[in-house]
């Protein structure tokens, strides 16, 4: 288990005991010095004050420590044994022997001292530490006997048998406490981290741990990050019970488990999404990874499986990758979960690693403020118009492969990218209750609504490089027959990668539900359009929309019996 925050807190407050620990034995040591006046009274060697000597020394140890004070607890929450640690524990042994060895024999009871490194090292480092400082301050005390009592070895052992017998019995009891007050902490450790359903950790330490990690990340050390989502989950509850779907949970939370290796690990993000956190794993070995969770999961026999769309239980996954994708944990957050929502928008059963469609353009430095503008509407318009979440992602996908069909040129489908993308960033100056009314929009609200390609095209021109889309996404509503908004152009008067994204949008809308009206089926959708050609459609482009959607992607819509998204 980590070092999470309650146990770096505790840390910081034993660090604070033994500094103030060690104070006091400074301070008993400079009063057994100070008050001893017979003791080191003469120069040993001319010019030199030993008993001054002796308190520099002291001095400037307690200094050290005071300042290289440091976590007790590493990384993994466990107590750790470094050099500094053991400095830490042998200080008070330290001072223990000086007292001991260089006080006069007037101080009755100088053996008590012993005990103190005993306490601190039990208390601390539990009972096997404890019995070891025991043993050695018996080694301790026995030396003094012999060597300044002047006693036999037999004698020193004979004499202090009670004392030597304390000590040992103090090391165990106080040991043996610490030792279970850290089992009984790393089980609360464990159960507030844990999330019990799936076995994985829970939300709250899968935010602390990526931050942790984050400050890591370098481009030798890169950080995946996969979020992973249980499709059709919905489905599978309504159809089968909240305790089948609390199975397949489990079940999935297991793969997960024994999919990601030490250092990265799984959490459970919440609901039915989960996460991965690669530590030091590039977007290419990330994409191997999910893709073997992926398999593993539409391998895996559940309960009711073949009753879910296609016929068995799957996930989607997305992934970002830092520092290529992200330059915050939030942001990497942000970044996979827009690239989970491509996978499930577009097809589900997938695994898609973010990108984005302005990471190739060509930008002076204002203009990059100017995009990063225009993702934040986009997500913004996201935010607004939750009934076409990730439409802007499906009429993109369905525009390129249109116009790869159709032999568009290449450089004029990476401009259709751009244009199918931002097609809709006039709907931010829409309100919301406009966009996600629930009957038909009345008069006012359609007026307002057929504004947006004008105001879409406006807010796109003021970056120079996307100039060339601007009349793409100021066109994308024009009919063929001239019908359509805002300028009524028809024929060939309206420009080729605007029909294009007419038919796509169209296409998504169609197939996307609504409150008001029921979302029809792929074939039924085709339909449509075939029946709208030379109207609302290029003819020419319509005779290719049944093979790219069916041949190109033939599952990306999923329907339920009841005819609603899922």
């Amino acid at each position: 288990m980590r070092m999470t925050i309650p146990e770096k807190d505790r840390s910081n407050d034993i660090n604070e005991y033994i500094t103030g620990t060690h104070m006091f034995c400074l301070v008993i040591l400079f009063s057994v010095l100070i008050f001893d006046n017979n003791k080191f009274s003469n120069n040993i060697y001319p010019g030199i004050n030993v008993k001054f000597c002796v308190l520099l020394i002291i001095i400037s140890c307690g200094v050290v420590l005071l300042y290289n004070t440091r976590g007790y607890f590493n990384s993994k929450g466990n107590r750790s044994f470094y050099c500094l640690d053991y400095i830490y524990v042998s200080f008070p042994l330290l001072v223990a022997i000086l007292i001991l060895f260089i006080s006069e024999e007037y101080i009755l009871y100088r053996e008590v001292v012993l005990f103190l490194p005993i306490f601190v090292a039990a208390s601390l480092m539990g009972k096997i530490p404890g019995l070891i400082m025991s043993t050695v301050c018996c080694i301790v005390m026995t030396t003094y006997n012999i060597n300044i009592m002047n006693q036999n070895f037999y004698q020193a052992i004979n004499e202090s048998i009670f004392v030597l017998s304390s000590m040992y019995v103090a090391g165990w009891f106080i040991g043996g406490i610490s030792d279970i007050e850290l089992k009984h902490r790393k089980q609360l450790a464990h159960m507030a981290n844990t999330d019990m359903l799936s076995g994985l950790y829970n939300h709250r330490y899968f935010q602390e741990q990526l931050k942790r990690h984050f400050k890591k990340v370098s481009e030798n050390n890169p950080l995946s990050l996969i979020i992973v989502d249980i499709d059709y989950f919905k489905h599978y509850n309504d159809g089968l019970g909240h305790v089948e779907g609390d199975n397949v949970i489990k079940i999935i939370g297991g793969i997960l488990r024994d999919e990601i290796a030490k250092p990265g690990f799984a959490a459970r993000y919440g609901g039915e999404e989960f996460v991965a956190v690669l530590p030091g794993c590039s977007s290419k070995k990330a994409m191997k990874i999910a893709e073997g969770i992926r398999t593993k999961v539409e391998n895996q026999s559940f309960y009711g499986g073949n009753y879910q769309p296609g016929g068995k239980v799957t996930i989607s996954c997305g992934i970002s990758t830092s520092p290529t994708h992200a330059i915050s944990s939030r942001e990497l957050i942000k970044q996979a979960d827009y690239a989970l929502y491509r996978a499930k928008n577009i097809k589900k059963n997938k695994v898609e690693l973010y990108f984005s469609v302005f990471d190739d353009l060509e930008l002076g430095e204002n203009e990059k403020e100017l995009i990063n503008s225009i993702k934040t509407l986009v997500s913004v318009i996201n935010a607004k118009d939750r009934y076409t979440y990730g439409h802007s992602e499906r009429v993109t996908d369905y525009s390129v492969k249109l116009a790869t069909k159709v032999g568009v040129a290449e450089d004029d489908i990476k401009l259709l990218q751009y244009a199918a993308f931002l097609h809709d960033i006039g709907k931010i100056e829409i309100d919301r209750d406009t966009l996600n009314s629930p009957h038909r929009l009345s008069e006012k609200q359609w007026t307002s609504l057929k504004q947006h390609p004008q105001w879409g095209s406006d807010i796109v021109k003021s970056v120079s490089t996307l100039t060339p889309i601007v009349p793409v996404i100021l066109y994308h509503h024009e009919n063929y027959d001239g019908s359509g908004y805002p300028q009524g152009l028809k024929g060939q008067d309206i420009p080729l990668l605007a029909r294009i994204v007419r038919i796509a949008d169209s296409y998504d809308a169609m197939t996307s539900h609504r409150p008001y009206k029921r979302n029809l089926t792929p074939e039924e959708a085709i339909q449509e359009i075939e029946r709208c050609s030379g109207t609302m459609f290029d003819p020419i482009l319509v005779k290719h929309v049944r093979d790219v959607i069916f041949k190109v992607s033939p599952s990306e819509k999923q329907i339920n019996p009841n005819g609603l998204n899922l």
